[in-house]
């Protein structure tokens, strides 16, 4: 699993996937409890890690792309939220994961509803906009996937596995 901030540069990777399904995570991959950065306190989504397995399986690429800004508010700090995402990476198969750890008022054009971090993720899966459905939570999600040309669709609870396959 690749990790990288809106503010550094992207390669492409090694391999080119036909579609990719970009996740948020507070709210789709786990229950938003607010700033969430403990494994104590991760609480997955129902039926996700079926959901990104059998996306994997199907040759699918899975990436989250998410706003951090307790890491830009203090809250916690960026090796804590590291530490948690390589934990979420050896509980699932994600291929990458592009966060922004800015608060809103740092004015971070890579922050969602900016689509940097869409773009990150398309650019390192070699996966065109059109071949790529962004699922989120909250209007600026839609907003990021709508700018980036990518289908997005709006999550509000309920088996994330189910609400996924009815859209591929």
């Amino acid at each position: 699993m690749r990790v990288l901030r809106c503010d550094q540069q992207v390669e492409k990777g090694e391999k080119a996937f036909g579609q990719v399904v970009l996740l948020d995570r507070d709210g789709v991959i786990n229950v938003d409890h607010g700033y969430v950065y403990e494994v104590e306190k991760f609480e997955w989504v129902e039926g996700v890690k079926e959901l990104i397995n059998e996306l994997q399986a199907r040759g699918i690429g899975v990436g989250i792309v998410t706003n951090q800004s307790g890491i830009g508010r203090g809250y916690y700090s960026e090796k804590q939220f590291l530490d948690l995402m390589k934990w979420v990476g050896q509980e699932v198969p994600i291929d990458i994961v592009v966060y922004c750890p800015h608060a809103p008022e740092a004015g971070c054009p890579g922050r969602k509803p900016g689509t940097r971090m869409i773009e990150m993720v398309l650019n390192y899966l070699n996966c065109s906009p059109a071949s790529a459905l962004f699922v989120g939570d909250k209007g600026t999600d839609m907003e990021a996937a709508h700018g980036a040309d990518v289908r997005g669709s709006l999550f509000e609870g309920g088996d994330i596995g189910k609400f996924v396959q009815d859209l591929l």
